[in-house]
């Protein structure tokens, strides 16, 4: 398929899944919030907004909505994700369903005016709860309608590249916030438990293993897990097998394969025990976020960036018009 449409799809398949894991790190941070004292709270707004780059002086809720949510510059804004959802969607008319158009633009066209007074009107926990919704109604419309072809893929492929992403950016909001301590104080067990329910994952965990919110358990789960559709490995894995779909002859897209795989291995040979114990979280997320980064932008060479040189200019005399092909 043309390039220009497989580069449209999967950068609707990102601005979706984006829009979803920022409101749903607001939505529990909010939570969280709530049973904190002052000071804790600073820390987790400034933690999201550094990740995030929002470049608040004092970091607090009412400066994190208003850009993150309601701001139509920054990258990573719900609303500006939803409108370049939009769009991209409308310039995608052929590829992609009815059904999705549909959802597409009413959610744009109920979203387009929003500001802070107004998600305060609806509530925080509702506004955030309907984005989640309106992404996942999405994806599952994209995996119910649209034909298993190339479209399908490189959308789905768009959707894994930016989880994989998000994964790391939770991990590396959390890290900040949660202590590598075994003595099982309170506020470590919240805060791991914050982690999992940032990624939708706190009841599937308990299913998985027990009430108890150990870190080590934890961090197995979100990172190694191959049955947790959110665990890096699981996500990873998806963007292999979704490869394996549009792949071609070519190189670049062979050794992005490899890459991918090798990362997959890398990441079930990590001893979550000896994290917890050395305390190495960080080290351990910033490894990961840069092998995600490089795996994105092995995408873009692989799929969207041409990197055969330039052919010979043509030299038009002066006066000399150019013949149309017939």
């Amino acid at each position: 398929m043309l390039s220009r449409l497989a580069r449209g799809l999967y950068d609707l398949g990102r601005v979706v899944e984006r829009a979803q894991h920022v409101a749903r790190i607001l939505e529990v941070n909010h939570k969280m919030s709530l049973e904190r004292t002052a000071s804790d709270e600073g820390e987790i707004w400034s933690a999201i907004s550094d990740s995030f780059s929002c470049h608040l002086a004092a970091p607090d809720e009412r400066g994190l909505y208003a850009t993150l949510i309601c701001s139509p510059d920054h990258p990573y804004s719900v609303l500006r994700c939803v409108a370049e959802a939009r769009d991209e969607g409308r310039s995608m008319r052929e590829q992609i369903s009815e059904e999705m158009w549909l959802h597409l633009n009413r959610t744009h066209l109920e979203l387009q005016s929003m500001t802070y007074e107004r998600v305060m009107v609806i509530g925080r926990s509702e506004f955030n709860r309907r984005i989640e919704i309106f992404a996942d109604a999405l994806h599952g419309l994209a995996d119910d309608t649209m034909i298993r072809d190339e479209s399908w893929a490189f959308l789905r492929l768009g959707k894994l590249i930016e989880r994989a992403l998000m994964v790391c950016r939770i991990l590396d909001i959390k890290r900040k916030s949660v202590a590598s301590h075994s003595d099982g104080r309170p506020v470590d067990v919240y805060q791991w438990q914050a982690l999992l329910r940032s990624l939708s994952g706190y009841e599937p965990y308990r299913r998985a293993y027990d009430a108890r919110v150990v870190p080590q358990r934890v961090l197995e789960f979100v990172l190694q897990n191959p049955d947790f559709p959110r665990s890096l490995t699981c996500t990873l894995s998806d963007i292999q097998t979704t490869l394996s779909f549009i792949s071609s002859s070519s190189e670049r897209q062979a050794n992005l394969g490899l890459t991918v795989i090798e990362l997959i291995e890398e990441l079930q040979s990590i001893d979550a025990q000896l994290i917890v114990a050395l305390g190495s979280l960080e080290q351990e997320v910033n490894a990961l976020e840069r092998a995600c980064s490089e795996i994105e932008k092995a995408v873009e060479i692989a799929y969207f960036t041409s990197l055969r040189p330039s052919s010979v200019p043509i030299v038009i005399s002066p006066g000399a018009g150019l013949v149309p092909q017939q």
